[in-house]
């Protein structure tokens, strides 16, 4: 939701632009008025026994980490050590190093979609008796989402990073006036951004024109990214993947039609969209050829960094549900990273102290700044930091707010990834016509009731009844 004027004037008020912009959140209970980074800063400094922290992060991450890192040694005299892994790689890596007594890690930034696995590898430890002796009062105060952060009851990170996924539009190609004449004269519609998934299927049809080197979309197909869009497609048909009783309802005729859908859009894709990965993606688009994409705040930070590009974007929310009839809007939270403490952390206090120092208000403008980094706002003060305004343009920053604010979540459910993986499988086998979107979901449903099981039904559904009451109001799934 848009921040209340009121709510504005305070903080754009509060927020400056030097450097450091001192920000008044401090700890209630704390006997000096310091901000509570600084507070935690100063906790950290009598604990240090001159060993550096050292920071496991995702490459593209690393100007977001150390601009929160030079500070906290800054105001502590810590040293903290960044090693950056691939994307992909993170959390992996952490959970290998975990079962070979590697302790070389002590923060790490993982995929907040991996936390569950990262849990049952014992890889990352539970926070909360150290949020009980340094967690400001007013930590939620603005923070817009963080219902990743927490599983079964324990807190495990951080959210540090936005990334909630939008629309991204070819501005010259929505705008072109022979091109809006001539799609109003062909589907009786206007062309602007798309309020349902159907209306942005027929829009890339439109566009794609491979003869012209001119293609509708460059939304992944990638095996590793590709079920993300069929979860938005999915609950955009106001379905949820299970019912209360942990019932599979993946493949009902909703979920079969947002296969069939996804599989047809195909054909309006570029023709490295069935294997680009995160950066070939941005890539793709940003060669100004293709009229839209799916993509986060590092998407929109590359695109910047483009002459031809940077002013030639419009964003909006992901199609949501009909909610009274009326097509509505939905974010997706589908990545993100977020702070964790290493379970073999030989200093782990320290640790956490770092952890949560980078998501005060304060620290988190200067990380979210970086225009090389990736992070993305997370925090109502980040909308109206003027640095921050100019790295990301305010098309986005409006669109990313009312998507942050009512984001679905990923699968936070023991068995994450293997409910997931499954789904990849049979998603792809339909899209190379191995199966039919019916059978593939058929036979992925079999495998979802079966992981149940294993994983033990009466706590999946305790889980996943705690997850989906944490689904944004408003939306009519069932």
């Amino acid at each position: 939701m848009p921040i209340a004027p009121s709510r504005r004037r305070f903080v754009k008020q509060v927020v400056t632009t030097t450097i450091l912009p001192s920000l008044p959140w401090t700890v209630s209970s704390a006997a000096v008025s310091l901000p509570w980074h600084e507070q935690l800063a100063s906790k950290a400094k009598q604990l240090t026994n001159g060993q550096p922290l050292k920071l496991l992060v995702p490459e593209g991450s690393q100007a977001n980490v150390k601009a929160a890192t030079d500070e906290f040694t800054r105001l502590s005299s810590v040293v903290c050590e960044i090693e950056a892994v691939a994307v992909d790689d993170i959390n992996v890596e952490l959970i290998l190093r975990t079962s070979t007594g590697d302790a070389s890690v002590d923060v790490a930034l993982p995929a907040t979609f991996g936390l569950t696995n990262l849990v049952q590898a014992r890889a990352i430890r539970a926070l909360d008796d150290f949020a009980a002796q340094h967690e400001p009062e007013n930590l939620n105060d603005g923070y817009l989402y963080r219902k990743g952060d927490r599983y079964r009851g324990k807190l495990y990170g951080y959210q540090t990073d936005g990334d909630a996924y939008l629309l991204f539009y070819n501005k010259a190609m929505l705008l072109d006036p022979d091109a809006q004449q001539a799609y109003l004269e062909q589907t009786g519609m206007p062309l602007a951004p798309a309020r349902t998934w159907q209306e942005l299927d027929r829009m890339m049809a439109f566009f794609h024109k491979p003869d012209q080197n001119q293609y509708g979309g460059s939304l992944f197909r990638n095996p590793n990214y590709l079920v993300w869009e069929w979860w938005a497609r999915f609950h955009a048909n106001a379905q949820l993947p299970f019912s209360a009783d942990m019932s599979v309802n993946i493949n009902n005729s909703d979920g079969v039609a947002a296969l069939e859908e996804l599989i047809a859009a195909t054909r309006s894709l570029s023709p490295g969209s069935l294997t680009n990965g995160l950066f070939d993606n941005w890539e793709d688009f940003g060669r100004g050829n293709v009229f839209c994409n799916i993509g986060w705040g590092g998407t929109q930070k590359y695109l910047m960094s483009q002459p031809h590009m940077a002013n030639n974007l419009i964003h909006s929310p992901l199609p949501g549900p009909p909610v009274n009839g009326e097509p509505s809007s939905m974010g997706y939270f589908n990545w993100g990273w977020n702070y964790t403490v290493s379970a073999l952390s030989t200093q782990p206090e320290l640790a956490y102290l770092l952890a949560l120092f980078s998501v005060s208000p304060t620290v988190s403008i200067l990380a979210v700044r970086e225009p090389q980094g990736f992070f993305d706002p997370f925090h109502e003060c980040h909308y109206d930091d003027e640095e921050i305004r100019q790295v990301y343009g305010s098309s986005f920053l409006e669109a990313h707010e009312q998507s942050l604010s009512r984001s679905l979540p990923d699968l936070y459910i023991s068995g994450q990834s293997n409910y997931l993986d499954e789904l990849r499988q049979y998603i792809l086998s339909a899209l190379n016509k191995d199966l039919s979107a019916k059978e593939a979901l058929d036979t992925c449903a079999q495998r979802w009731a079966h992981i149940t099981r294993r994983m033990g039904h009466k706590s999946q559904t305790q889980q996943w009844l705690q997850l989906v009451n944490g689904y944004p109001a408003g939306l009519e799934l069932r």
